[in-house]
């Protein structure tokens, strides 16, 4: 009985299984009987177990298997902001502790230790006529007086919502904004300290014809309350970087 099983058939036509040691497992038609559930001696309560069996010797068959679970739904179901037939409006600003600070002409462009190290501005932007499910958000910084670009970063984001009719990102999370990277300044020109024009640039699904963009005239600034990490920022974000320079920021002063 060791290499036996015994299922219980309904009515009086019962009989004992084949051993499935005897049992030819290999042969097309027991391949076919098991599939089906219609192996001697095997009815639907005793189909899985003919599957685990064939399956341990590595023996393809048509088990039943698991039904697919439902597509997932859509990731972003919010709806169009604003008006689809209008080119997008953008407020560029920066986060703080969660909350949007719109960036005017003249404001500070506060720069930041990310967890990578080096400097960084976080720059987001609030929007409307926007489909906010996918938005690409660029952000350059450039030289007012040549255009050049100095540094630029940018990303696919979601937005969402406000009561205002505006939408924001997630401003609680620094990959939802751009993270333009501005120190260590290798080059000749200071980033601290030091005016430059700022572009915000977003895109929807739509395409570049219903882009939106705004520019402000901005100053990187070290806003850092701890005076070491003060002073090292500005070590950094001045002009003329070179490796090992900052090692000592707080008695660097402004000559390095």
């Amino acid at each position: 009985m060791a290499n036996q099983v015994v299922v219980p058939f309904p009515g009086p036509r019962y009989r004992r299984p084949e051993p499935f040691s005897t049992r030819d497992w290999s042969s097309p038609q027991a391949r076919r009987e098991v599939a089906a559930g219609r192996s001697p001696g095997f009815g639907p309560g005793a189909r899985v177990l003919a599957c685990a069996v064939v399956g341990s010797a590595s023996m393809t068959v048509g088990c039943p298997s698991t039904p697919d679970p439902p597509p997932p739904a859509s990731a972003c179901e919010v709806a169009f902001i604003g008006d689809p037939a209008a080119s997008i409006e953008v407020l560029p600003g920066v986060p703080d502790m969660g909350t949007f600070i719109e960036l005017h002409d003249g404001d500070a462009l506060p720069l930041v230790t990310p967890p990578q190290g080096g400097h960084v501005s976080f720059v987001g932007a609030e929007a409307r006529n926007i489909d906010p499910c996918r938005v690409h958000i660029a952000a350059t910084l450039r030289s007012p007086s040549t255009m050049r670009i100095v540094t630029e970063e940018s990303r696919d984001i979601a937005m969402f919502p406000l009561p205002s009719g505006w939408a924001e990102p997630n401003l609680a999370d620094i990959s939802s904004v751009a993270n333009v990277p501005l120190c260590p300044d290798y080059h000749e020109e200071s980033i601290v300290d030091v005016t430059y024009l700022l572009q915000v640039r977003l895109v929807d699904t739509r395409g570049e014809k219903f882009a939106g963009e705004a520019l402000r005239m901005v100053i990187p600034r070290c806003l850092e309350d701890d005076p070491y990490r003060n002073a090292l920022c500005r070590c950094e974000c001045r002009g003329n970087y070179t490796l090992g320079s900052c090692a000592n920021p707080l008695d660097a002063g402004d000559d390095r």
